[in-house]
Formats: C-alpha cells, sequence, structure tokens
C-alpha cells in the first residue's frame, strides 16, 4: 500500500469513512492510516516505524531489531495508533505479507486468565527474591555468547542448572516469552534449545536492559553480522502491543 499525504477530497473521504468498520469490528487498514496520520503525533511515530523497521521488512535482518520494537512501542502510545493494531487489509496482500512479517517485532501480553506465566512476570518475582535474584545476575553475567548465539560455556550451562533448582527459577523456565522482551528472549529461548544440552530443561527470558553486562572470558571478537544482530538488545521504555497491518 502506497502511503500518500491526505489531500482535502481524502479528508472528506475520512469524515465518511470513519464510521465504517467491517464485520467483525476493526477498522479497515487504509482507513487506520488516514487517521494517524490526522495526527501529529501518530505521524510521526509512524514515519519512524517505517524508518526503524524498514530492514527487517524488506528481509535484510534476521532478528527484529530493537529501534524497531521501540518504534511499536511509541507508535501505540499515540491516541490513533491502536487503531493499526488489529485493522483489516482485506484484499491487499502486502498489507497481509508486512502483518505477517512483523509479528515476532510486537510486545505480546498474556491474557490474565492464561495458563502459562508470561516471563516478564516471572522475572520479576526471581529478582524479588534475594537467592534467585544472584543466581539471575551471574546467569546474566556467564552465558553472553549463549545470548549472541555462539555457545553455551560450561560455567553457563552450571549457572543454568543451579537457575533450575530454585522454585522461582523454575517458572523461568516454563514461562511464555512476552512484553517489549519478547523477541529477545525467543532468541535466547532458542539458542539454549540448540547450545545448552540440559536435557528439556531451559531458561527462557533475559533482562534486555543487561545488554553491558553480555561479557564472557571467553568470548572471542564477534564479527560485523553478529555485531549486527546483537542489536536486538536493548533497554526499552513504556509498554504496549503494537500489531501493523499496513505496509509502507
Amino acid at each position: 500500500m502506497d502511503l500518500v499525504q491526505p489531500t482535502t477530497c481524502c479528508r472528506t473521504l475520512l469524515l465518511l469513512s470513519s464510521f465504517l468498520l467491517v464485520l467483525d469490528g476493526h477498522f479497515i487498514c487504509w482507513q487506520a492510516v488516514l487517521r494517524c496520520q490526522q495526527e501529529k503525533e501518530c505521524e510521526l511515530a509512524y514515519n519512524q516505524y517505517l524508518a526503524a523497521c524498514d530492514a527487517y521488512l524488506k528481509g535484510n535482518r534476521k532478528q527484529c531489531p530493537s529501534h524497531c520494537i521501540s518504534a511499536l512501542v511509541r507508535l501505540n502510545q499515540t491516541q490513533n495508533g491502536p487503531d493499526l493494531e488489529n485493522c483489516d487489509c482485506g484484499q491487499d496482500q502486502q498489507c497481509r505479507r508486512v502483518k505477517r512479517t512483523i509479528e515476532p517485532c510486537i510486545p505480546r501480553r498474556l491474557p490474565p486468565d492464561a495458563d502459562s506465566m508470561g516471563c516478564t512476570e516471572a522475572r520479576q518475582r526471581c529478582e524479588e527474591e534475594p537467592g534467585c535474584h544472584s543466581t539471575l545476575t551471574a546467569y546474566l553475567s556467564n552465558c553472553g555468547q549463549l545470548f549472541n548465539g555462539r555457545k553455551c560455556t560450561l560455567k553457563c550451562k552450571s549457572t543454568i542448572q543451579q537457575m533450575l533448582l530454585i522454585p522461582s527459577g523454575g517458572l523461568l523456565n516454563r514461562c511464555v516469552c512476552d512484553g517489549v522482551e519478547r523477541p529477545f528472549c525467543e532468541v535466547v529461548k532458542e539458542n539454549m534449545g540448540k547450545l545448552c544440552a540440559i536435557g528439556e530443561q531451559s531458561l527462557s527470558t533475559v533482562d534486555p536492559e543487561s545488554e553491558d553486562m553480555y561479557e564472557d572470558e571467553e568470548e572471542e571478537p564477534r564479527t560485523d553480522r553478529e555485531e549486527g544482530e546483537a542489536d536486538t538488545v536493548t533497554s526499552y521504555s513504556g509498554t504496549g502491543r503494537t500489531q501493523l497491518s499496513v505496509s509502507p
């Protein structure tokens, strides 16, 4: 879908069509885009999203970059940004493609009645207990190469095993990746499944605010590609869930 600045005709059309919803109660995506462009903050956030997520949407990045996730969060905090969350693409195939592509970047939140605990809550519970908190800190310090997808060192593996012996640490093994930490959490979970042979057990979450702690005494210099993929780790502000269903 090519985005253009709304003309006077488009603005009139927007006013006439703003009440037209698809049968399931969601806006049509072109309507959601026009509504966003009528709000200065939303338009700015949307343009930032297009720039931040461009490389990922084009398939030039394997993992969702942190600045793309942050842009999605900011967009969802605007007045009309949430209208883009569940808008309907209709028969627009490019819109559908973008919706599928951007899904892994979405800060997913579990419903209150979900059977599983989200990893954000599991980590918070661990941090509230001194024993679990100290082991989690060691995990963040000792598993830098695991987070980068390089290898699971003996020290990292030993720390994971210690964590799994703690009740609150066990929650980190069973939790579901959610919130703004979701993309990086899922990458770590995948890396651990491939690199750490600890039966069926694995911790599935880390705190992305600990980027500066991801060092390992055995770590070797990283390639340019690894440096790029490490951009997934970052500090986030704000929360929200934005599912963009429209294409640049």
